[in-house]
């Protein structure tokens, strides 16, 4: 809204902000005006001035006046000629019934400069902006109210209050289908495919539900019941609530982590935080659902038997889920007494751990006693489903929990997909009661051995020898353990017909592949080459960062950059290996002008399959991104590798 248009709007203010009745020159619209300064007052509106304290019989005012200073500079605007200041914070309170609501400030001084941020409910809503002398900030927001007193709190060396209008906003209807809201911490986030296997059981929860709902998972890793509020996240999942809407919230790991200031928080105020989220949902005519913190893989070594992970922050959860009769799924204890059964060792599998080698992510293997692979994230989803089927609540009958009887039967029918010098992306039918599926590969006539883990159907296995015989097994896996290994499949890696090394001039080449430099420009006589490489620098890492195609790469430094390769037309695999020992790698890759993938690595190297169909005598790929990294490129002919 425009400082005209506010002005002009400025109508019916109720004597007392707490019992505005409908403004009906507004639209129809409660809405709240106040004109801040001791000059002229704007027609309708509130003069609040620098001694204007709050008090519960007004309903507004400032808390503490101490810092405030006020000006009029006169004109023929109310709104702008005159304001209220302070140099450092001030906090104008107003009396409000919790909502949601749109609040639009004028921040401005004909004379001087501005400098203002402003929070809201613990959440910065305006970042600290500037304006010149003369020229006025029209600052607009929502905001889920949950408290039932709005505090504004301004920050700034010349932080000035011309203007504030509230408007409250229509009550939100119920929707269709009732959507779950999934608010936790890096165990129950959903991860991207790169991070494989790491998941939370956020990202799995829709398999124990029925297509009547949706899920929507918020949840987001090193974040506390507070730092995920003052953030705004809260606030943004208030501000979508409809009535019959359910918000499951389970933190504790990160308030827990008094070494890190910014997540720490006290139990005593974690328990007041879930009351915020308990409440501003239910405002909103949705139900949260408490879940206490899901166990980590801490056990005592003489009996095996886990222990209770944050139990203080158990205990907060639980009793504030009692205060309020808020429905409640003990997570700490399901997860507690699923991993006292399969016992320390078996609980490897359910945690992030992994040999050396097994994942191109994890080259030095992991060892995280936090977090979950696939197979441990569908468990502790599987424990929250169950316990959701037990509140007796409307979500309760959409709970869709299957009970297996036993492991898995043996998967068979696997079928290959694709095959290149150095991968194999094999899939197979999907298994009556497999939680995730476990691949084992080896060398023909050799016994296979565990190469990787997945929820889904279909796999890849890369840096393997070029032109080699291997063998493929499959087991399934699900809460009762491991089933049998099926059937074998017998395949074979192809035999590049182009490799590439990309690096600077003086770095080792691996073994059969052409060197690319930044100055190996495309030409027709050489056949391969870049293009468009003006930004395109190289660097080598050293003998630590790998082998030699591994350890030096090209960067585009945000540009985009072409490689040219001649070939035969007809399909071929294209295998891309991304990644900075130095640091994170950021990679667009396009093949023959399609866009395929983007590449995000923080850790290690990783291997892109990618098939293409040569027409016109070329492959085209497409570096871009803002690292633009690429370390080599092998082709194989045949895409299907069949």
């Amino acid at each position: 809204m425009s400082a005209a248009a506010l002005g002009a709007a400025m109508l019916g203010l109720p004597r007392r902000a707490a019992a505005a009745d409908v403004d009906a020159e507004a639209g129809g619209k409660r809405t709240w005006r106040f004109d801040f300064g001791p000059g002229e007052v704007a027609r309708g509106a509130t003069q609040v001035t620098a001694e204007t304290a709050y008090t519960p019989e007004l309903g507004y005012g400032f808390d503490d006046t101490a810092t405030l200073t006020e000006a009029d500079r006169g004109g023929d605007d109310p709104l702008r000629g005159d304001f209220v200041s302070t140099e450092s914070s001030a906090t104008f309170l107003v009396d409000l019934e919790p909502g949601d609501y749109r609040i639009t400030l004028i921040s401005g001084d004909p004379a001087g400069p501005t400098d203002i941020a402003v929070t809201a409910e613990e959440i910065e809503k305006i970042p600290p902006t500037e304006a010149e002398a003369g020229e006025v900030l029209e600052l607009e927001f929502d905001l889920a109210l949950v408290s039932g007193r709005l505090g504004l709190t301004v920050t700034g060396t010349a932080a000035h209050l011309n203007a504030v209008e509230i408007e409250a906003l229509p009550a939100r209807r119920r929707g269709r289908r009732p959507t779950l809201y999934l608010l936790g911490d890096s165990t129950m986030q959903t991860y991207d495919p790169y991070w494989m296997p790491q998941a939370g059981w956020g990202q799995f929860f829709d398999r124990f539900l029925s297509d009547r709902v949706l899920v929507d998972n918020r949840s987001i890793g090193g974040r506390s019941s507070r730092s995920f509020l003052n953030q705004g996240r809260l606030d943004e999942v208030l501000r979508l609530v409809r009535p019959g809407d359910y918000v499951y919230v389970q933190f504790g790991h990160n308030d827990a982590t008094y070494t890190v200031p910014d997540r720490y928080t006290p139990p005593e105020d974690f328990r007041e935080y879930l009351r915020t989220y308990i409440e501003g949902t239910r405002q909103r005519g949705g139900e949260a659902i408490v879940v206490t913190p899901v166990s980590r893989r801490d056990f005592d070594a003489d009996t095996g038997r886990f222990r209770v992970s944050f139990p203080e922050y158990v205990e907060a959860a639980r009793s504030i889920a009692d205060e309020l009769d808020a429905p409640l799924v003990d997570l700490s204890a399901s997860s507690r007494e699923f991993l006292d059964e399969i016992g320390p060792e078996g609980a490897r599998e359910v945690f992030l751990h992994a040999e050396a080698g097994v994942y191109p992510n994890r080259p030095n293997g992991v060892e995280d006693d936090t977090h979950f692979q696939e197979y441990g994230a569908i468990q502790m989803a599987r424990l929250v489903g169950r316990g959701t089927a037990e509140l007796g609540l409307r979500i309760s009958d959409h709970v869709m929990v299957h009970r297996s009887s036993g492991a898995p039967r043996a998967v068979d029918g696997l079928e290959l997909v694709r095959a290149s010098a150095s991968t194999l992306e094999v899939s197979w039918p999907a298994s009556e009661d497999a939680d995730t599926y476990r691949v084992h590969l080896g060398r023909a006539g050799e016994e296979p051995t565990f190469v990787g883990a997945t929820a889904g159907t279909e796999a890849a296995v890369h840096f393997l020898e070029e032109a080699a015989d291997y063998e493929v097994r499959v087991s399934a896996q699900n809460e009762h353990g491991e089933g049998p290994q099926g059937q074998v499949l017998a395949v074979s890696t192809s035999q590049a017909i182009a490799r590439f090394d990309m690096g600077t001039a003086d770095s080792p080449v691996a073994e059969g592949f052409m060197q690319v430099t930044p100055e190996t420009e495309y030409t027709p006589e050489q056949g391969f080459g870049l293009a468009d490489a003006g930004s395109v620098t190289a660097e080598d890492r050293g003998a630590d960062a790998g082998d030699a195609l591994q350890r030096d790469l090209l960067l585009g430094h945000g540009g985009a950059y072409s490689f040219l390769v001649d070939l035969p037309d007809g399909a071929c695999t294209v295998v891309l290996t991304v990644g900075d020992a130095a640091g994170s790698a950021r990679t667009d890759i396009a093949v023959q002008g399609e866009q395929r993938s983007t590449v995000a690595v923080d850790d290690g190297v990783r291997q892109v399959i990618e098939p293409a169909e040569i027409v016109g005598g070329q492959l085209v790929l497409d570096i871009s991104g803002s690292g633009g990294q690429l370390n080599g490129v092998t082709i194989a002919a045949d895409g299907t590798g069949r």
